[in-house]
Formats: structure tokens, sequence, C-alpha cells
């Protein structure tokens, strides 16, 4: 059996997890993987939630709509109208932890070494 050399995809994941990792530091970017999921999940359930009665739809849709608004409140990602009224709801939740990258404090810039005297 031959041996297989697997590095020139190790390399190549290497290079595609350089790119992938900043979006996933991103809430926004996860919020459209979430929303993506769920309409997809929607999508798919969508003969069976027709069956079933229309009260319970309605519930299910409130249901995820609240879960969507927390998760705004809980980011701060949610859309320019709706920021009134998160701004009135969001001190009654946690706030979202900041990344390191976010709450790193600049470095001041180094000073200057001192001038030589010049000589006569």
């Amino acid at each position: 059996m031959k041996d297989i050399n697997l590095s020139p995809l190790a390399r190549a994941w290497d290079a595609l997890w350089v790119l992938i990792q900043p979006l996933l530091a991103e809430h926004a970017f996860l919020t459209i993987i979430c929303a993506f999921f769920a309409v997809l999940m929607t999508l798919s359930f969508y003969r069976f939630l027709k069956s079933i009665s229309p009260a319970l739809v309605a519930f299910i849709l409130v249901l995820i709509f609240g879960i969507l608004v927390l998760h705004w409140t809980f980011t701060r990602t949610e859309p320019p109208f709706l920021k009134p009224a998160i701004d009135m709801i969001a001190p009654l939740f946690p706030v979202a932890p900041q990344s390191p990258d976010a709450t790193k404090q600049p470095t001041p810039p180094a000073k200057p070494a001192p001038a030589k005297p010049a000589k006569p």
C-alpha cells in the first residue's frame, strides 16, 4: 500500500483557516450562519408545519423572533430601525464579551532617542 502525502492538503487547510478565522470572530458572520440554518430548517419542516395547527406555527415563529431579539440585544447587532427598541431593553440583559482585539489598548509610540550633541 502506498503512503499518501497529505502535506499539500494540510497547507491548503492552514491557508483556508487563516482566511476563515477572522470571520468567525465577528458576531455578524455568526448571525448570518445561524439565520441561514434557521431558514434551511424552516423550509425542510414546511410540510410538517402545514399539517399542524396555525396557532402552533405562529407560536414557533414568535419564539424564533424572540430568540433573535435576545441575540441582537446581547451582541448589539440589531438593524438600525430597531435600535430604539433594543436600547430600551438592553440594560436588562448582560453584555457580550469583547474580542481580545477590541479590548487591546493601543501602544503609545516609542519616544525618539535624544539628539546627540554636535561636535565643535
